[in-house]
């Protein structure tokens, strides 16, 4: 059973996407701006575009271009970092945090169809295990820094 954890873990995660992939073109966005916007709630306005692009999972040139797509359309603002003049900081807009409530209302509906079926001490309990199994990986990658 272990032997494939890892890979269950993989398949959930791309699955879990690929269905709110589908909610979220309802809103006119794809996976890569979905995504990009999402983690930059999660991991709060004001950071860097290195620490966004590292959370995200992509490399910097990439995300770049994402966050230049997200600025056009008026959802995201980069400023110069008041720590540090060569890099800019990411924050939302207004029509930027409209989006993201909407976004939230058509999240929590495919949510609910993908946890169908597993009840509220389910839920909490597969949310603690994914952050112990989260935060084990991320010591493991602190640890190689080292």
């Amino acid at each position: 059973m272990e032997r494939n954890l890892g890979w269950l873990m993989n398949r959930a995660g791309l699955i879990w996407r690929t269905v709110v992939d589908r909610y979220m073109a309802e809103l006119g966005l794809t996976q890569t701006r979905w995504v990009t916007l999402l983690v930059l709630d999660k991991v709060g306005e004001g950071c860097t575009q290195t620490v966004l692009a590292a959370n995200v999972g992509v490399e910097q040139p990439s995300l770049v271009r994402t966050l230049g797509q997200l600025e056009e359309a008026g959802l995201i603002a980069r400023r110069p970092s008041p720590d540090d003049a060569r890099c800019r900081t990411v924050w939302f807009t207004p029509a930027g945090k409209e989006l993201l409530g909407k976004m939230e209302l058509v999240a929590a509906e495919g949510r609910e169809l993908l946890l169908k079926g597993l009840s509220s001490e389910q839920r909490l309990a597969m949310h603690q295990m994914l952050e112990v199994v989260i935060g084990n990986a991320q010591a493991v990658l602190e640890g190689e820094k080292s």
